[in-house]
């Protein structure tokens, strides 16, 4: 995750920076609570360089992965947190989501994670945004593809695992291809049954 002061800039011309700080927050805390109650996971972490970010993320029993301050940009932060989980924590599979689908819930997740199968066998399962991003990546192992988020990113990362003789799995799911990024996202996600952390910034700011 961006840090705060830096987070959703797209929706700047429709809200203010403790706004956009605060919807980043909640829409974290509705993807980690989501992580947490599918039961799925021995470890939910969170990267990111942001202090109020890691504060959030112990409060809800995650670990805080401290991106260094040498790396630049999302895929140099994901690869850090890759290789991390991979080989420090020495985990077999790893499943990666943004933190801006607001939308998500545990059987999204569990679906996800179940598509990787119980036979061992190298695989990549994908959910595609609505703009060819990619809103969920599983991997096993951690690192069986680089990174390649950024435009038409389901895309590449399909293209990656083909390349590197990876099963690959894509699972088409409503609530977890919705983010938010740009204003008409914002106006859309007022009318759709979100988390709980992000229908309550919803509240406030309909009331302000």
């Amino acid at each position: 995750m961006k840090s705060l002061a830096q987070a959703k800039m797209r929706l700047a011309d429709v809200l203010d920076r403790h706004e956009r700080s605060e919807l980043a927050l909640a829409m974290l805390v509705d993807v980690i609570t989501a992580c947490n109650e599918s039961g799925c996971f021995d470890l939910v972490s969170v990267i990111s360089d942001d202090s109020e970010v890691f504060w959030q993320a112990r409060e809800l029993g995650a670990k805080p992965i401290a991106e260094p301050a040498t790396l630049s940009g999302l895929n140099d932060g994901l690869t850090f947190g890759q290789r991390y989980i991979g080989r420090r924590v020495a985990a077999s599979e790893l499943v990666i989501f943004p933190a801006d689908i607001p939308l998500v819930r545990a059987d999204d997740v569990r679906a996800v994670v179940e598509a990787l199968g119980v036979d061992g066998v190298p695989r990549a399962v994908l959910v595609r945004s609505r703009d060819n991003g990619t809103n969920a990546l599983a991997l096993r192992p951690p690192e069986a593809i680089a990174m390649h988020y950024g435009r038409d990113s389901a895309d590449a990362h399909r293209a990656a695992a083909v390349a590197a003789g990876v099963a690959v799995v894509e699972i088409v799911n409503e609530r977890l291809s919705f983010d938010v990024d740009a204003p008409e996202d914002l106006e859309e996600m007022r009318g759709m049954a979100l988390g709980a952390a992000t229908a309550a910034w919803v509240d406030v700011v309909r009331s302000s």
